[in-house]
């Protein structure tokens, strides 16, 4: 998921802002085109009427009111004018856009009595070529809006997101390993607030902190005296007994080294800044070790396809992520089931022939106390995404194509 910095906010506010001005400077242009063109309409409409009531009154030649103004032409039956063939179909009234003699006019058509008619024409060639200037001019003036709305939007916005970038640069510089760093309050009343609610909220959060990192210290404290005892007991006892008693003290031992193991893993999980140490595992050889102790006694099928893999990492993590995900496994596949173990350069694959997880249910797997079909304490496959998350692993659960489930531990945190 990419972060969305304060620069793509105050682009995202100058554009919002370049085009309410871009908007505001059409609707006014658009709204004066509207009201220009109307008051000639209009204007032309009433001096034409007035025109022609002058002529049909003054009974004015046709030749004469032609050479006097070039912008009008008039023409009258009853004094012996020669209609032009665009004109005689036209019906008494206005006419717009009248093509003659390769010009267009506007042409007001007048029924006199004894079948007397009576043609007005005004030229509207020179007023259309006003009309292309004029949107010329509209169109480089919304341009000229634009490119000084953008760059006043881009001041606008700097100046007022200016605030937000200080507090996001303050809220980068905390440390979650450095208690009692806290958000420095500006001058900005708004974000003041949103600084003290921050100060607030971290305060809550380093006692929540603080308080689960005593609650892992003190059971690890207390776990690991029993582990001691018992340590102890089987080496005594692998002193007194005979040889024959010597594998199950063994296994008493492995287990109690791997649980030592496992409380520095789960410990590391709430110290950022301290992982837990690392060695060099012989994977093909842990792993069967590692998994002896959950599928002894159990009637699943087990099938192991290993091949030599040398990994540097804590024991402790990589053992407690694997077993995790063989547990679920054993118990999707079920008694009579089979769980395949695979191991090659690039990861751990754990696949079970169950019944695979509900197609509702798979997005949530990694949730903390979320417990599928197949039960569970709701914690393991969380606590393991966890871990692989914190040593740069990724962890996957899917459904296989034919039946059953299969987990997925890359090493590199690539899926291939």
């Amino acid at each position: 998921m990419t972060e969305r910095s304060p620069g793509h906010l105050r682009r995202r506010l100058a554009i919002a802002l370049v085009s309410l001005t871009v908007a505001a400077a059409g609707v006014q242009g658009i709204s004066y085109w509207v009201a220009e063109q109307w008051v000639e309409r209009t204007s032309l409409e009433r001096l034409l009427e007035d025109e022609m009531a002058h002529l049909v009154v003054t009974e004015a030649a046709p030749g004469e009111k032609a050479a006097t103004d070039r912008a009008l032409r008039y023409y009258r039956t009853s004094r012996g004018s020669t209609i032009p063939a665009a004109l005689e179909g036209l019906d008494g009234g206005w006419h717009s856009d009248v093509e003659l003699d390769n010009k267009i006019y506007q042409v007001l058509v007048s029924e006199l009595p004894n079948q007397d008619r009576v043609f007005l024409l005004y030229d509207k060639t020179l007023s259309q070529g006003r009309e292309r200037q004029l949107l010329l001019l509209f169109a480089g003036g919304v341009v000229v809006v634009a490119l000084l709305g953008f760059w006043a939007s881009q001041q606008l916005a700097r100046r007022a997101l200016a605030p937000l970038e200080i507090l996001v640069g303050e809220i980068r510089r905390l440390d979650p390993e450095m208690p009692g760093t806290r958000l420095r309050l500006g001058g900005d009343r708004e974000l003041r607030v949103i600084a003290e609610a921050l100060n607030v909220h971290m305060i809550k959060l380093e006692a929540l902190v603080e308080r689960e990192r005593a609650f892992a210290a003190a059971a690890s404290h207390e776990l690991r005296t029993p582990l001691a005892v018992i340590s102890g007991a089987a080496e005594l006892l692998s002193a007194q007994l005979p040889e024959t008693s010597a594998p199950p003290l063994r296994r008493i031992e492995r287990a109690v080294t791997q649980a030592r193991r496992d409380l520095d893993a789960l410990l590391a999980l709430s110290r950022v800044r301290e992982p837990p140490p690392a060695s060099d595992l012989v994977l093909e050889q842990l792993l069967p070790e590692w998994a002896e102790p959950y599928i002894a006694g159990v009637s699943t099928q087990i099938v192991w396809q290993l091949q030599p893999r040398l990994l540097l990492a804590p024991s402790g993590s990589l053992n407690i992520v694997f077993t995790n995900v063989l547990r679920n496994a054993l118990r999707a596949a079920g008694p009579n089931g089979e769980v395949t173990v695979l191991l090659d350069a690039q990861r751990i694959s754990v696949e079970d022939n169950g019944p695979g997880i509900p197609a509702a249910e798979l997005p949530r797997v990694f949730e903390p106390h979320f417990r599928g079909r197949d039960g569970g304490t709701g914690i393991g496959l969380y606590v393991a995404q966890a871990l692989a998350h914190r040593h740069g692993w990724r962890l996957t659960l899917a459904n296989r194509e034919a039946s059953g489930a299969r987990a997925e531990l890359w090493f590199d945190g690539e899926t291939a």
